[in-house]
């Protein structure tokens, strides 16, 4: 099927795969383990599923295990993915503590990745972490760092870190942290998709899945799932109100 489309008082012929691009939405993720944890960007595509958008979740991860954006800007492998395709949001998640240790040096490289999804007419979202178990008092100044650098570039904000810290407050015996009181457990990325899902689409997740899968495979469609972890109905309804609560509002 060929879908004809007018321009300057003519039709333009597109192909499918063209159409299908433009039905899609499309994520490169660019980070670390904080990301590629649970498989974050899987995690995320699985509520829109849920949801059943009409512009279906597509993504892919550029990931190095506790990378820097310097790091990222170095090897150059980010940048070869980002001008390689069409991107409706390219994510940027500097490494846990550099933005509370060095933040300056996230300004530079953060600015410079910017400057190039402009390039490629996508938009920039800063990947708002959390602080370290142990360290809850440095949330605000991760908070501070991201949104300082998103208003400087007028970028999206997915303030996770934010929503982490008032799931937190709001259910303390809910962990979202794994044993190294770093990473994020199942439901510390459930927390994270949830927020992704909606800074990128602007709807409510309010009443999506709260069964949380792996992969288990190459395959993300393979049947050989294995759940991480069913979160009951009061604690789902915690995160996804706090979420809808802080992105939206």
């Amino acid at each position: 099927m060929i879908a004809l489309f007018k321009m300057f008082g003519r039709q333009v012929e597109k192909t499918p795969l063209q159409v299908a691009e433009q039905e899609s939405m499309r994520v490169l993720f660019i980070g670390n383990s904080y990301t590629y944890f649970n498989d974050l960007p899987w995690l995320t595509q699985q509520l829109a599923e849920s949801a059943k958008e009409t512009r279906t979740l597509e993504s892919e991860m550029v990931v190095v295990g506790g990378a820097t954006l310097k790091n990222h800007w170095k090897r150059g492998e980010a940048l070869k993915v980002l001008k390689a395709k069409n991107w409706d949001y390219v994510v940027l998640q500097e490494q846990s503590t550099l933005p509370i240790t060095n933040p300056q040096e996230m300004y530079k490289y953060a600015s410079l990745f910017d400057a190039q999804i402009k390039r490629v007419n996508s938009q920039t979202v800063f990947y708002l972490t959390w602080a370290r178990e142990n360290q809850p008092e440095t949330q605000q100044i991760l908070t501070d760092s991201y949104t300082n650098i998103a208003k400087q570039l007028n970028a999206k904000v997915a303030p996770v870190g934010i929503v982490w810290q008032k799931v937190q407050e709001a259910n303390p015996k809910l962990n979202l942290y794994s044993s190294d009181g770093s990473h994020p457990n199942p439901i510390g990325s459930y927390v994270a998709a949830c927020v992704f899902y909606t800074t990128f689409y602007g709807n409510s997740p309010v009443g999506l899945i709260r069964r949380i899968y792996t992969t288990n495979s190459s395959n993300p469609q393979a049947s050989n799932r294995i759940e991480l972890e069913n979160l009951s109905e009061t604690d789902a309804k915690i995160i996804q109100n706090i979420v809808e609560s802080i992105v939206r509002k």
